[in-house]
């Protein structure tokens, strides 16, 4: 469902991307690339917090399930500012290992400086996400990846189509789901965070 969810999402996104032009549609299908590739030690990261936190879980060790997700998210965070530095500094050179057109790789370069700031926020919640699967609740990790799609795809149409936005629109409404994603999440993670604090005293 999470998945589907994720996937419907980028649906949305690419019907609007559909209406740019074909510089921008081909400049994002390269920044796509890049971005799953960015993406990618993010989530192993958070599956890796997953089935430390789910082993411990089930052997009652609630000690360990707090510094797993402690060093679960010092790790992303520190992932979230390295790769920020990689795309950042080097937009323009990983652009062009996909493709030589200028008008693409100025479209694309836009997007992964811009893109490039914000990716501490998936880190940050790819690693609450591992937390909740890690404690078993699935509930609050599909809530979040559905506000996180929905929010894009209506903070993405008024960028575009209203204030006549270009690919530049794409990494603000991003921004605007992964904030919508934790503003849902937080406050259910430090709730249920305290509650384990408390369980250990």
């Amino acid at each position: 469902m999470q998945q589907a969810t994720v996937q419907l999402g980028k649906i949305g996104i690419q019907a609007i991307i559909n209406t740019m032009g074909v510089s921008v549609s081909a400049a994002f299908a390269v920044v796509n690339r890049i971005d799953d590739y960015a993406y990618t030690p993010e989530q192993n990261i958070a599956h890796g917090m997953t089935a430390m936190m789910a082993q411990n879980k089930g052997a009652g060790r609630d000690d360990r399930v707090i510094k797993g997700f402690k060093a679960g998210i010092i790790l992303e965070i520190i992932y979230g500012i390295f790769i920020f530095f990689v795309c950042f500094v080097f937009a323009g050179p990983l652009m062009k290992l996909f493709t030589s057109d200028t008008e693409v790789i100025r479209h694309g370069v836009i997007y992964l400086k811009l893109i490039s700031i914000m990716y501490i926020l998936p880190a940050i919640t790819n690693g609450i996400q591992g937390y909740f699967r890690g404690i078993g609740d699935l509930k609050i990790t599909l809530l979040s990846s559905f506000i996180n799609m929905g929010v894009r795809v209506l903070a993405a149409i008024p960028l575009v189509f209203a204030l006549g936005m270009g690919i530049e629109a794409l990494p603000f409404s991003y921004l605007a789901g992964w904030i919508g994603m934790l503003i849902a999440e937080v406050p259910l993670l430090v709730k249920n965070y305290m509650a384990y604090i408390k369980s250990m005293h």
